[in-house]
């Protein structure tokens, strides 16, 4: 019997393709080069099950605030549709210092878990926001970004994708080895599973937000614990990777995020690509 993903194309024709691909693609040499952006970097931290303390024992409450410190809303987010051909890359660390997650928000999508905002033509878009760090080999953004319906990137051409099987609303894609993760799926967004046979092969852990519907604040305040752990905390606890043990383990091995005491949260800053700009802030 043939599998075929949700575009209909043949799975295993995928994988032939990614087979051949990853045999003869340069960007994976490229990219363990960049030791700083890949591998050695998360694979051994120097603060490594050290518990972070000031959190006390809980994932804090972190409100997303643009490079000037001034909080950011749901409402001036950036939307993707079906028809997008680029998204902004928008990035912040959740729960701890240099884990960085995917902020994204798709038009008229009912993503779960994510918040759910009312739009200017009266439909619902979802904002939600994913790991940045590849769960194959723990490459991170810019290799690892968000490609909509209409933005195809070189690599995934590459391995047979085009305007006939790449999914609707696009995918997180990850230049180094080929791993794709479908956004609308919410904590479930492994597609095609992924590149290589490996213990991290899961899904990417989703950020858990909340609304502040008087002021279009948004909050994070978790992870999915359905979902995979951070790639960064793969070691512990003996391999499990869902349920309640990813509460403790996202709490350690890393650094705490500032804390304002104007602002009375932690906070956590939304960095964005040079194609866009925080409603004409800068």
């Amino acid at each position: 019997m043939i599998m075929r993903n949700n575009s209909g194309q043949s799975k295993d024709s995928v994988d032939e393709s990614r087979r051949s691909f990853l045999k003869g693609a340069m960007i994976s040499l490229f990219s363990v080069a960049l030791g700083g952006i890949s591998l050695e970097r998360f694979f051994v931290p120097t603060t490594r099950n050290v518990p972070v303390t000031s959190y006390d024992g809980k994932y804090p409450t972190a409100i997303l605030v643009d490079p000037d410190d001034n909080p950011i809303t749901a409402s001036e987010i950036p939307y993707a549709t079906p028809s997008s051909s680029s998204y902004p890359i928008l990035v912040f660390n959740y729960p701890l210092q240099d884990e960085p997650n995917i902020l994204i928000r798709l038009r008229n999508v009912n993503i779960p878990k994510a918040i759910h905002i009312k739009n200017s033509s009266g439909g619902i878009d979802s904002i939600t926001a994913y790991s940045g760090i590849c769960q194959h080999l723990g490459c991170t953004v810019p290799l690892l970004d968000y490609h909509p319906g209409n933005s195809i990137p070189f690599e995934a051409q590459l391995i047979g994708y085009n305007k006939s099987n790449w999914p609707t609303y696009g995918l997180i894609y990850c230049k180094c080895h080929g791993s794709q993760y479908n956004p609308i799926e919410g904590p479930h967004n492994l597609y095609n599973s992924g590149p290589a046979p490996s213990p991290a092969n899961h899904s990417l852990p989703q950020v858990l937000f909340y609304h502040d519907t008087t002021t279009d604040y948004i909050y994070a305040i978790g992870m999915n614990p359905v979902n995979a752990v951070i790639r960064t905390h793969l070691w512990q606890p003996n391999g499990e990777v869902y349920g309640p043990e990813v509460v403790q383990e996202n709490l350690s091995g890393g650094s705490a995020l500032p804390y304002d005491d104007s602002l009375g949260n932690y906070k956590t800053v939304v960095v964005s690509s040079s194609n866009f700009k925080w409603s004409g802030r800068f």
